[in-house]
């Protein structure tokens, strides 16, 4: 896709030109100057809305100076090399406490001037009175203050149950000057106004990278209040992006209003209220007494608070990152992100601590909990620039985005220091399309052994030794422990990619790790794109003036045994869930999907379930609903072929992986939980799920991105079962406007129903969510 910084200067020019062209068609679009339907009518488009095959135009014609692609040219770096910058560690975040009101409200701190959390949403009161100004939009003084939709349906779920106890203010906004130096490398050009989103602490319209960093702990259920402080005007994008967010958790157990893909985006100038439950799953099922010590949160010392639920579901590693339908490539790519670290009584961040039920993996010991000195959040993904510098995206590929340029924690090729001593590192693929294969080399190019200990935030029963990691496709994470002690001050080991891509359709080859060293100049992703330097001495992150010394004693454990096995039993039902490619005319694409596909002719990204007809996502369709939390569903998730790979993410639940055809299944999934599963090219995978704690509407998607934003979801319906609940009855779809949200009853496909269920519940939740539908 990116052509050699060797090939001819005619050549250059080519794919400059072209790709020039296709961000002047970028910005027509989004500035409403013209139509897909116009582009359709002049040939630029295709029938199906793809890009036509034009010399000039698309990478993938012709070049006019040989029989191959034009190609995509490389981004300049400056004269910036690899390894020239210290990584930065992800931007901690600290809470603040949260307290009852009279009134059941939770009130952050008088000194921060902010209205209380409700239960309700503030568009309730809003709808109210839509002329009280207390709750008016003051960015555009139209609509609503908060996003969340009105009325019950859309209220904090077992809100007294699980009442915030600490609190967090972010705001999305515009990447200040400041924070422009540590954004890719401080020799690379300032980035211009609007090109970086993302998510700040600070004033109003200010954030920086990298990405933050939260703490959470089981039994502390978390307040975060997210401002969109970006442009009021679409167009105000730099050519990419939508300035109107949801903040998805993924993948955390949260009630639906909560989860931040429910279509439930939200506009310039206003806020909304996620609560984050903390909760342990099978809560309501298995250990409902919370007498089991593992199954548990650390307290404000060294101690535990024991939650209900099944301890063998604890989660570890988490991230959060923006879900606004058919945006979220353009979003997450211009920073939209951030990682969340759950902590437990078996993995408490407090490697001294001997109690029975402490795992003590490397963390550190300052704190009584959460201490990150030896435990390193590293977020992995690629970016492009243009010819000035300026980030740039590509949003007509709809085979996926991939960049040239590889960054960790937002710099670009880092080294990090560490001490001769084991680490845990939580590895993030948060690529937009690009698949992963890490593996650790010394200076000789032998590999560094690697121990795996947590798969998509889940502890495995039995940590594995590796000699690299598997493919790690978008959105999934590794756990690893690493240990330096074999290593003298000075040694560098280099964290190499293997895995070639062509195109954003899957991983083209995995590479030896001899070959994948010394780079391949058909991708330059491939090789090394991080290097731990050994060092005598660093100082603590965790407390500031500290310093740790190579000759400190390494406390950290990697036991044989970290959690217990679930085992797998007799379904209730099975699913079958494919993911594919249309053909022309062969999706349910335009026929009144929301939101915003007005002017799409077409999607090329399809689902089918159970057999039926394949469709495109509409966040008016339920394809699949589940009737009853509790029951256990044995799910297979298909590749329909045509040379693409999917990573295939469920939200809400994790699922035991039980099979997989096309490829090995490896030991790093064999009955473990996970929460993303890569299919392979014409493969499947099959997994046990059980639901449960919540009810609402979540989604089923493609995590390349760019394939989710081009109609690869299914939403999914998720029925409490519990008398008088809105959730007991299908939520009626919301659709968010600045002027406030309009409900609609959604349709449930064939395929969406059990045997025997009746829909006539979605008008029962027009009743309860107190609205007209049409």
């Amino acid at each position: 896709m990116y052509i050699s910084n060797d090939a001819s200067r005619a050549r250059q020019r080519e794919a400059q030109l072209a790709r020039e062209n296709r961000a002047e068609i970028a910005r027509a679009i989004n500035q409403e100057q013209v139509t897909r339907r116009e582009l359709l009518r002049w040939g630029i488009f295709t029938a199906s809305g793809m890009l036509a095959m034009k010399n000039g135009l698309s990478p993938f014609a012709k070049s006019a100076y040989a029989a191959i692609p034009t190609g995509v040219p490389r981004t300049p770096l400056f004269g910036v090399k690899k390894f020239s910058q210290p990584m930065h560690r992800l931007h901690l975040l600290s809470p603040v406490a949260m307290t009852r009101t009279a009134e059941g409200h939770a009130a952050f701190p008088a000194h921060l001037a902010e209205r209380p959390a409700k239960r309700l949403s503030y568009h309730t009161d809003f709808s109210a009175d839509p002329t009280n100004r207390q709750f008016i939009n003051p960015r555009t003084n139209r609509g609503p203050i908060e996003g969340r939709p009105p009325g019950e349906i859309f209220a904090h779920q077992r809100w007294d149950e699980f009442f915030p106890k600490v609190g967090y203010i972010m705001r999305l906004g515009e990447i200040t000057q400041a924070g422009n130096g540590g954004y890719f490398h401080e020799h690379f050009p300032v980035q211009q106004p609007d090109s970086v989103w993302c998510y700040g602490s600070g004033r109003a319209g200010e954030c920086s990278l990298p990405p933050f960093l939260i703490k959470g702990r089981y039994g502390e259920p978390i307040m975060t209040r997210i401002y969109n402080d970006l442009p009021v005007n679409r167009a105000q994008n730099n050519g990419f992006g939508r300035n109107e967010t949801q903040l998805h958790f993924h993948n955390a157990h949260n009630g639906a209003e909560s989860d931040g893909a429910a279509n439930v985006h939200h506009f310039p100038g206003t806020f909304y209220d996620y609560r984050w439950s903390t909760t342990l799953a099978r809560r309501d099922k298995i250990n409902t007494q919370a007498t089991d010590r593992r199954a548990s949160g650390p307290d404000d010392s060294t101690g535990l608070v024991n939650v209900a639920g099944d301890f063998r579901e604890l989660q570890g590693t988490l991230w959060a990152h923006d879900h606004r339908f058919f945006f979220t490539a353009e979003n997450v790519y211009k920073g939209n992100l951030g990682s969340i670290n759950y902590y437990s009584g078996p993995d408490r961040g407090n490697e001294e601590l001997a109690d029975g039920v402490n795992l003590r993996l490397p963390s550190g010991k300052l704190l009584g909990w959460g201490n990150i000195d030896f435990d390193v959040n590293l977020t992995f993904s690629d970016c492009a620039c243009d010819a000035s510098g300026q980030l740039f995206f590509d949003i007509f590929d709809t085979d996926g985005m991939l960049g040239d340029v590889p960054l960790v924690n937002f710099g670009y090729a880092p080294f990090f220091e560490v001490l001769p001593r084991k680490y845990r590192f939580r590895i993030l693929n948060a690529c937009m399309s690009r698949f992963l294969k890490l593996a650790l080399a010394d200076a000789k190019g032998n590999p560094v052994p690697i121990k795996f200990i947590a798969n998509d935030g889940n502890l495995v029963v039995t940590p594995l030794t590796l000699t690299s990691l598997p493919v790690q496709g978008i959105a999934e994470r590794y756990d690893i422990v690493v240990d330096f002690s074999g290593f003298r001050i000075g040694d560098k080991i280099q964290v190499v990619n293997q895995v070639r891509h062509e195109t954003g359709r899957g991983p083209k080859e995995e590479l030896s790790l001899v070959k994948a060293i010394k780079g391949d100049t058909r991708d330059p992703l491939v090789g090394p794109m991080l290097e731990f330097r050994v060092v005598g001495a660093v100082e603590s992150v965790d407390v500031p003036g500290v310093i740790h010394r190579a000759t400190d004693p390494d406390v950290s454990r990697v036991q044989p045994k970290l959690t217990e096995q679930i085992p797998i039993v007799t379904p209730v039902r099975t699913r079958l869930v494919e993911f594919g490619r249309a053909g022309e005319g062969d999706s349910r694409g335009p026929d009144g999907c929301t939101p915003d596909c007005g002017e799409t002719v077409d999607f090329p990204w399809t689902i089918r379930i159970n057999g039926e007809t394949a469709h495109s996502m509409n966040a008016n369709r339920i394809s699949l609903l589940i009737p009853k939390a509790g029951e256990v569903e044995h799910w297979t998730y298909r590749n329909g072929g045509g040379g693409w790979d999917h990573p295939i993410h469920l939200h809400f639940e994790e699922g035991i992986t039980m099979s997989r055809t096309g490829t090995t299944l490896p030991a790093t999934e064999t009955l473990q939980r996970k929460d993303v599963w890569r299919l392979g090219e014409s493969g499947s995978v099959t997994f046990q799920v059980q639901f449960g704690e919540f009810g609402g509407a979540y989604v089923n998607h493609c995590h390349n991105t760019v394939h989710e934003d081009f109609a690869m979801l299914a939403r999914i319906q998720l029925l409490t079962g519990v008398a008088g609940s809105p959730q007991a009855a299908v939520t009626p779809t919301p659709n968010p406007t600045p002027d406030g949200v309009v409900f609609t009853t959604p349709e449930i496909l064939p395929e969406g129903a059990p045997k025997g269920w009746k829909d006539s519940q979605p008008t029962q939740a027009a009743q309860l969510a107190g609205v007209v539908t049409p």
